[in-house]
């Protein structure tokens, strides 16, 4: 399985037996320094011994597994590592973005205020995607049909009833998804009307993140805000007319986060 350590932990051991057996390492809670210790590993720094890759760790020279993975995480926001860190792994920024949260917090916003379009859109996704892949099985089907059939295939009556029936279901889901298009577009309207609500709760969300660069104190994670915004939405006063409750929303998430 996953081994997590950090660098302030007695990792050498373990991180021996993970590239010796082939197992997935990781390093969490890195700061912009990185354990000169884990240099072989970052470059690859293999020699080879009868035939074996072997790899030094520290004063140990270890059998390497080619299927032993490194992995590092960071809580930073906006690490600096230096060219020589940035050129012998991978980097994955995996920060949401504006546009990315309000996205989220838009589903949030229906799904709380609209829970049956809410319902509604992932089942609709749901169904899209087996009526896709239904259609993906059959185009496989029929090639191997096809490449399996031998002489006339006006003579193999078998082969032209699974034409037959292929037709008929991929014209049902044609036709299904076609719907099912038209209905999204509809459910897109709807969820529209509370796209401004979203896009203030992500504008919010950043205000505040970019308070850390001037206090720690400061420092603010996504699930405990998830958890304002959901507070904002329960205790923001009721209205019929979707306009003021809207506004209302926004008003009463301002009021909360700060």
């Amino acid at each position: 399985g996953l081994t997590v350590k950090t660098f302030n932990d007695e990792y050498v051991k373990m991180l021996e037996l993970a590239i010796q057996y082939g197992k997935p390492f990781l390093f969490e809670n890195l700061d912009e320094e990185l354990d000169p210790m884990i240099d072989p590993v970052l470059e690859k720094r293999f020699v080879i011994v009868n035939g074996q890759k072997m790899i030094t760790l520290g004063d140990n020279q270890i059998e390497w597994n080619d299927m032993f993975v490194l992995m590092m995480t960071t809580k930073l926001s906006n690490p600096r590592y230096t060219p020589e860190v940035m050129g012998k792994a991978s980097i994955v920024n995996c920060v949401i973005t504006m546009d990315g949260l309000a996205a989220q917090l838009l589903n949030v916003v229906v799904g709380f205020e609209r829970p049956d379009l809410e319902e509604m859109r992932q089942k609709l996704v749901q169904q899209m995607s087996d009526n896709r892949q239904v259609q993906k099985s059959l185009e496989d089907t029929l090639l191997r049909e096809l490449a399996a059939s031998k002489g006339s295939i006006l003579d193999n009556d078998e082969l032209i009833q699974t034409l037959n029936n292929a037709k008929t279901k991929s014209i049902e889901i044609a036709e299904s998804l076609e719907t099912a298009q038209k209905t999204s577009v509809e459910i897109d309207k709807t969820r529209d009307l509370y796209r401004k609500v979203a896009k203030r709760g992500s504008i919010l969300y950043f205000a505040m993140s970019g308070l850390v660069n001037i206090s720690k104190m400061y420092e603010y994670s996504l699930g405990s805000y998830l958890g304002v915004f959901g507070t904002a939405l329960r205790e923001a006063k009721p209205d019929k007319i979707v306009d003021n409750r809207l506004k209302n929303i926004r008003e009463k998430m301002t009021q909360t986060m700060y």
